[in-house]
This record gives structure tokens, sequence and C-alpha cells, in this order.
């Protein structure tokens, strides 16, 4: 079931950490929430330059700039590797999680995230919510208790943060929040060496082609592999697309691929009625 409408609430304008958003900064995140994308888990496409067509004179240089203020200020996570960004304060506000039903479709959205730190975020941030709201109903569903059991992680425990594809200019650089313990990093780096521990992007490379995983998930899924993977490439090649890990972002192409045939879900899903009994 697709998201037809956003939940904001007004009371939001007498916040202290979202009145200290810039213009931009508060427009890409009204943007996300309201963004066709967005999950029933508050995650949707990490696609700067079509973020940037939806306004007439929008910039991808722009949306990174305003993405980069945000998750400086703990407001979203990105994984560059999946394209995907998470809403971290979703669960929390949107409502969802008093209603059963929905609460259902905020874990079959949970599945479809590729991101695995971004599922670790999203499970602290529900471990949170229940030992805050126990009464919530949503902790009363079978689904969402397997989530609960899960691993969770503060966003402030990945290190890699996010980094623009363009060089900040440094009046750019200088407005930006300084980064502390309690916010998510763009860079380690190790003492002494002067090196950075982030993994630079590159462009596919030509040897690439899809792993045994990737040909695992395709075929309980019915997915045309090869069309799907050659459809990747020509995608890649034609935006010029830089990645640090292009095995992860094509599980995630594959996660949003057409299905061919119909298939049972594996005796080994956390959605399997077996599972949770």
């Amino acid at each position: 079931m697709a998201r037809d409408r956003a939940n904001i609430n007004t009371n939001l304008w007498v916040d202290a950490d979202w009145r200290d958003l810039d213009d931009a900064e508060q427009r890409l995140y009204m943007l996300l929430m309201t963004h066709p994308s967005l999950s029933y888990a508050g995650v949707a496409d990490w696609r700067p330059g079509r973020l940037a067509a939806m306004s007439r004179n929008g910039s991808r240089e722009g949306v990174e700039l305003a993405a980069k203020g945000l998750q400086a200020k703990r407001f979203v996570f990105i994984d560059e590797d999946t394209e995907e960004i998470l809403i971290r304060s979703f669960l929390r506000h949107d409502g969802l999680l008093k209603q059963p039903k929905l609460a259902v479709s905020m874990a079959n959205a949970f599945g479809a995230v590729a991101s695995r730190e971004i599922q670790m975020v999203i499970v602290n941030e529900l471990q949170r919510l229940n030992a805050e709201h126990p009464e919530w109903k949503a902790f009363e569903v079978a689904q969402v208790r397997v989530l609960l059991k899960l691993e969770g992680k503060d966003m402030a425990e990945f290190t890699h943060g996010f980094t623009p594809s363009f060089t900040l200019e440094p009046a750019q650089a200088q407005a930006l929040p300084t980064t502390t313990s309690t916010t998510t990093t763009t860079s380690t780096v190790v003492e002494g060496s002067g090196e950075s521990r982030q993994k630079p992007k590159r462009r596919l490379p030509e040897s690439w082609a899809p792993n045994e995983a990737h040909t695992q998930y395709a075929g309980a899924e019915g997915i045309a592999l090869d069309f799907q993977a050659e459809r990747f490439r020509t995608h890649a090649e034609a935006n010029d697309r830089r990645i640090v890990n292009w095995d992860a972002a094509f599980k995630n192409w594959l996660l949003k691929a057409e299905r061919t045939a119909t298939t049972k879900p594996a005796a080994t899903s956390p959605w399997n009625k077996e599972f949770y009994k």
C-alpha cells in the first residue's frame, strides 16, 4: 500500500532544532516527507538530481549541500551505496505506530530497505519508542516484535557520513555545523597517517557482473537478471554514476525491479508466520 499523504505536525515550528535549519534544509526535509517514494519505514530514494528537478531552479549541488546539513544535525541518514535516505524521526512523529495495520505496512517496508545500516538505525528508533511508549498498538503486532529483536544502532555509530559529489567552497564548508560525537561524521582520519578511512567512489568497472547473491535473489523473486543488469549498467554509464559499493547498489536496484513470476516467501523470511511463533 503506497502512502498518499504526509503527517506533518504544526508544532515543529516551536522546535529549536527545526528552526535552526536554513531555508534549503527545511525545504529538502519537507520534500522528502511528501515525496512519492517515501515508504512507511521513513525511507526514500536518494537521487539528488531527481530531487533537484522537483523545482524550477533546483540544483544537484544545492540538494546535496542541504542533505549534508540535515545529516550533520541528525534529521536524516543517507546510505550512498544503496541510494537510500532515512528520515530518522519519521516513526516517532508520523503516528502510524498507533495503528496496527499501518504497523504491518511499516514492517513490510523495512524488509524492502537495502541498506543494512539504515535498517539498524530504524531498529534503534523502534527500540527507543517501545521503551517510551509501550502502550502503542504497533508493539502488539508480531512483525514489529520481530524487528525489536534485531540489532539496532544509533546513527552516530556510523562514521562514513555523507560526502557531496562536488567540492565545497570555503564559505559553504564553514557554514556547516561542526561534527560532534552525537552526529554522523563525514570521515575518520587515522591519527598520524593523514589518510581517511572513507572508501573512494568509482565508476562501474567494465568487468562488473552480478554476483551469486544477486543471481539467487533474482531467481527466487522471478526477476530477469540479465535484462536488469544491462539496464543497471546503461543507467550508470549514461548518468556517470560513481558509487562506493556497486554490488550493494545493484541489490537495491533488484529490490525495485519488475517481477516476472510469482514466488512464495522463503521459509527463513522474518515475515513467515513460523519465524515469530
